[in-house]
């Protein structure tokens, strides 16, 4: 496995986006998660439970370009209802892997 540093690919924008589809079912959780394996900005994707359906981890290179990403790539997402941006201010711990 490689570690890149996402500030030396001009991606040290982190935003965690919490993600609500309108109707939580099968098809619409199906449409969401085959369009959002194609999204390059998604580094990671958790179908989760709680008032969000899914998190996703999101590379930028800047706030401007995470709203292009907001409006022009998740907003074309027809499933999503709400979506929710958390924005890292600091990495305190970042681990690779399990320890055993």
């Amino acid at each position: 496995m490689a570690v890149l540093d996402p500030d030396k690919l001009d991606l040290g924008f982190v935003v965690f986006c919490s993600v609500k589809l309108r109707v939580m079912n099968k098809q619409n959780a199906n449409a969401f998660e085959r369009l959002i394996a194609d999204v390059p900005q998604v580094a990671e994707c958790y179908n989760i439970s709680g008032e969000f359906d899914y998190l996703l981890k999101v590379y930028t290179p800047d706030m401007a370009t995470y709203k292009e990403f907001i409006l022009n790539t998740l907003g074309s997402i027809e499933p999503i209802g709400s979506i929710q941006s958390t924005f890292v201010m600091n990495h305190v711990k970042q681990s690779y892997g399990l320890s055993l």
